[in-house]
């Protein structure tokens, strides 16, 4: 029951984390770019760079903060690097719908691809820098 708990625990929590540096990163880029941006400038490849980029800075910035693991077992760890970036990736994707729903200018983190990719590197460093 102990491990259900710290399993369910730990994944809710890192979901969390990344989900709350991925709106950080998104309102700062978005403040900064915003005033040089042309949208057809815009390139999918330095995005992608840029989103692994962000990612790894993330989860060393978490590691900071945060040195240590959540739940120690190393196989729970684990799941964090499967579903983790799955939800935030499928959260940025619903973010992205909603947004152009609305009439919204979307930014490159919002979809499936760099969410998941911001995600999931943030979620590797974490993986084996964390304590």
């Amino acid at each position: 029951m102990e491990a259900i708990f710290e399993l369910v625990f730990g994944l809710l929590w890192e979901l969390f984390a990344n989900l709350v540096f991925q709106v950080l990163v998104e309102l700062g880029m978005r403040s900064l770019v915003e005033p040089f941006r042309r949208s057809d400038l815009r390139h999918p490849v330095l995005a992608f760079i840029g989103s692994i980029m962000l990612g790894s800075l993330a989860g060393v910035v978490s590691v900071w903060i945060l040195p240590n693991h959540i739940f120690h077992v190393k196989h729970l760890q684990g799941y964090g690097l499967i579903y983790v970036p799955l939800l935030c990736g499928a959260t940025m994707a619903g973010l992205r719908r909603l947004r152009e729903s609305r009439g919204q200018q979307v930014f490159f983190m919002d979809s499936f691809t760099y969410g998941y990719t911001f995600a999931l590197f943030m979620s590797l460093v974490r993986f084996y820098r964390a304590g």
